[in-house]
């Protein structure tokens, strides 16, 4: 169970890495967004680029944020119904649900973004939202790293309820 522990305790810190890092870019959300309705409202000049950047890390934040829920217990969850069960109980639940349908629709999902961001990095693929026309493959690309953010922190959430469904306590 050591090494159990020791699987999960890196598992979780990947997270946080990730999660520490990608936090830095409210800072730049942030600036731009103020930016844009600055010149916008005040001198009349809008940018062509502000949306484009603002939507690609508010896309950045909210795929990695997806992991850190994950971590954190913030996904949906029928915890109202399954409160009031015991431990073991509601991990067995949750094992079964990792194993059926976690992580076969994430793999689904990463299998179609690592498709969907390779084919967009061949072509160079530019956004046709603006008149700016961002790279949109690198934004691709994140999605599909994302997604394996996600496995991880799954692995580490099946192995904490499959360490309480056989210990009936916490890890």
């Amino acid at each position: 169970m050591h090494v159990l522990k020791r699987i999960v305790k890196i598992l979780d810190n990947i997270t946080l890495w990730l999660a520490r890092l990608t936090w830095w870019l409210v800072f730049p959300l942030m600036a731009v967004l103020a930016y844009e309705v600055i010149v916008r409202k005040l001198f009349v000049s809008p940018t062509i680029w502000a949306m484009d950047i603002s939507y690609m890390l508010n896309g950045i934040l909210g795929m990695t944020g997806a992991v850190y829920a994950l971590y954190k217990g913030g996904h949906i969850a029928i915890d109202f119904i399954s409160d009031k069960w015991r431990p073991r109980t509601q991990a067995a639940l949750n094992t079964i649900f990792y194993i059926t349908c976690f992580f076969p629709g994430v793999s689904i999902f990463l299998w179609f973004a690592w498709q969907f961001a390779y084919e967009s990095w061949l072509m160079k693929e530019r956004a046709i939202t603006s008149a700016w026309m961002a790279p949109i493959y690198p934004l691709k690309m994140i999605m599909a790293v994302a997604m394996a953010f996600l496995i991880l922190q799954g692995i580490s959430e099946f192995l904490k309820n499959l360490y309480v469904l056989l210990r009936g306590h916490q890890l």
